[in-house]
């Protein structure tokens, strides 16, 4: 595959860690909100979670609009390489080492999201049913 090619994905998923790592702050802080029972905190950082989720959702419709421009085979190695799949050289190996550490960022973004949710909802929670 192109350098070109695996440098442009490698971009956008070093601008999705930096978006994890803000959705993680702001969670963070709103487990802190939720546990002091503060509301008017709560709605503030609920609200201001959604830039970054826009944000997310931008860069990994960037992720498939350059797959889906390539070729047969290089897209569908961008698609194993994104999906965690083990990198075929060393030119790979960024590429794959920035998904492994966006794909344990956003577990642990999920698992504190579910935590407060959990505890803000109880029953009604979007987590309740999983």
């Amino acid at each position: 595959m192109e350098a070109s090619v695996l440098l442009d994905a490698h971009v956008q998923l070093k601008r999705i860690y930096t978006v994890l790592n803000e959705c993680l702050d702001l969670t963070r802080q709103l487990a802190d909100a939720v546990d002091r029972r503060d509301e008017v905190a709560i709605q503030l950082l609920v609200s201001m979670r959604e830039e970054p989720v826009g944000r997310l959702r931008r860069a990994n419709t960037a992720l498939e609009y350059q797959q889906d421009a390539l070729d047969p085979e290089p897209g569908r190695r961008l698609g194993e390489l994104l999906k965690g799949g083990e990198p075929k050289d060393e030119s790979e190996a960024p590429l794959a080492k920035q998904v492994s550490m966006n794909a344990r960022l956003l577990q642990q973004v999920y698992e504190l999201d579910k935590a407060v949710n959990l505890k803000l909802n109880r029953e009604k929670s979007i987590y309740h049913s999983k």
